[in-house]
């Protein structure tokens, strides 16, 4: 006999149906699931994650049991009780089954006692999620991977499963019960993604009582700290949040106007920022003049210096090395007037197509050289701030 997936005529027969009861509003429960909460004899939920409404449906005999508190064991002995007597037992779980429902083991139960059930699929969390931030979890351009993933657990995890390892890939997260955890999850998240990476979270997505907070990877934490938010949140992490293309299955010129706009818009806002880094004393008026160049166009240039020497105007900081390589990770576009061996070993790019640029400056102010994605802006900036220095600049690759 194949279970789960029953033929028609021992659908008659089925003792056990697990029912994915969606994320939490009523009306989101599918028309199957709802046909079968209505037809069943023994309903089992857990009061805490399952909206009370549903039990309406129910008959009027029906038996309603809530299995918070109960353990495993105490729940095999229900389905096992009832089906010796020939009841129809629903089991009613938040969202849907098909991940994190721990069913698995309910059903290899069900087989080794020879008791047929079938499963009813259900609207999951993060699908109520990405309607309640009216954003779609994959664009064109910007991510059409979605990982699903959650923290360390006592059920544990292959290591190349960590939120650590997976945030490398860039893509679109949807971390699950990770809200209690949120301080080491960005911890974890930091090592792939850039702390302006918006994050959302939503939690009891679908529910009267749902609430968004949105923010920044460096910034979530906190915010859902000072939320006192601290179960029943699903956290999405990745640049669709902001960002979106233009599938290419709705072409023509317009979509290809609006795709060339969207990606317009994204690299001004992203050439805005930059950071001017100086090492030495004497290349503090290069990059003082670079700095109103960059300025004097509209651009947000700030000029960091070490904090060793005399830099009026500037920031400064301990590290030059450790500060080029946290600007890069933000995603900050760099101009430095330091060895380019130094700078190189610094930003450590990852993907040329969200990596920012960066443009390097002998310390006599000859030479404008870019270091990294010409094509996306460091060549026509090498060009503007050669021209405002009168320097040359050195372009070694197409626009």
């Amino acid at each position: 006999m194949k279970y789960g997936a029953l033929p028609h005529d021992q659908k008659m027969k089925t003792k056990v149906v697990f029912v994915g009861a969606g994320p939490g509003d009523p009306e989101l429960l599918t028309v199957r699931g709802k046909r079968e909460i209505e037809d069943a004899d023994v309903i089992i939920y857990a009061g805490s994650l399952i909206h009370t409404d549903m039990l309406k449906y129910a008959r009027g005999d029906a038996i309603l049991i809530d299995s918070h508190g109960k353990n495993r064991e105490e729940i095999f002995a229900i389905y096992e009780k009832f089906a010796k007597e020939g009841k129809k037992v629903v089991r009613l779980h938040s969202g849907d089954l098909s991940f994190y429902s721990a069913i698995q083991e309910q059903m290899e139960f069900l087989i080794l006692r020879d008791i047929p059930f079938e499963i009813i699929p259900g609207v999951t969390s993060f699908s109520a999620a990405s309607a309640s931030l009216k954003r779609e979890f994959t664009s064109p351009g910007v991510s059409q991977t979605l990982i699903i993933t959650k923290p360390f657990g006592k059920t544990g995890k292959p290591e190349k499963e960590s939120i650590k390892e997976l945030s490398d890939h860039g893509a679109t997260m949807i971390i699950f019960l990770g809200i209690q955890l949120i301080s080491d999850v960005v911890s974890e998240l930091r090592a792939g993604y850039p702390p302006e990476t918006p994050v959302a979270v939503v939690h009891k997505a679908s529910w009267r009582e749902e609430k968004i907070i949105r923010g920044t990877l460096k910034e979530i934490a906190e915010k859902v700290e000072k939320a006192g938010i601290k179960s029943q949140s699903v956290i999405i992490v990745g640049e669709v949040l902001e960002k979106s293309g233009v599938s290419k299955l709705y072409s023509g010129i317009r979509n290809h106007e609006i795709n060339t706009k969207l990606a317009q818009k994204d690299e001004i806002m992203n050439q805005k920022k930059i950071a001017i880094f100086s090492l030495a004393q004497k290349s503090v008026a290069l990059a003082e003049k670079v700095k109103g160049v960059l300025s004097d166009k509209g651009f947000d240039a700030e000029l960091i210096c070490s904090e060793k020497i005399s830099c009026e105007g500037g920031k400064k900081v301990k590290s030059i090395f450790n500060t080029i390589r946290e600007s890069f990770r933000e995603r900050r576009n760099i101009v430095a007037i330091l060895p380019m061996g130094v700078v190189v070993r610094a930003i450590e790019p990852k993907k040329k197509t969200k990596d920012p640029w960066v443009i390097c400056i002998d310390e006599r102010g000859k030479y404008v050289i870019p270091v990294l994605n010409g094509h996306r802006g460091a060549n026509k900036f090498s060009k503007l701030i050669a021209g405002g220095i009168s320097a040359q600049a050195v372009i070694t690759t197409s626009d």
